[in-house]
C-alpha cells in the first residue's frame, strides 16, 4: 500500500501561520552563554539523544531546578 506523503507547506502564508502557533504556545528568550559554549552544548544534545538543543536547555532548566529546591518543576 502507498503512503500518500504530504509536502509541507512554504510561503508567506505558511510562515505566518507557523509564527502564529509558535506565539500562541511558546515564551521566547535569549540565551547568551560564554564563547565555546554553544558549540559543546550542541555536541553535548546530540551524545545524549536529544532532538534539539532547546530540548536539552528546557530538561537541564528543570532538572536543575528539582535538584536545588527538592520540588517537583510543574
Amino acid at each position: 500500500m502507498d503512503e500518500k506523503k504530504w509536502e509541507i507547506p512554504r510561503g508567506p502564508a505558511a510562515t505566518a501561520a507557523k509564527n502564529k502557533y509558535r506565539d500562541k504556545n511558546y515564551d521566547r528568550m535569549e540565551l547568551a552563554v560564554p564563547k565555546g559554549m554553544k558549540a559543546r552544548v550542541e555536541e553535548i544534545y546530540k551524545e545524549l539523544g536529544y532532538a534539539s538543543k532547546n530540548a536539552f536547555v528546557v530538561d537541564a532548566i528543570k532538572e536543575k531546578y528539582e535538584h536545588d529546591t527538592g520540588k517537583q518543576w510543574s
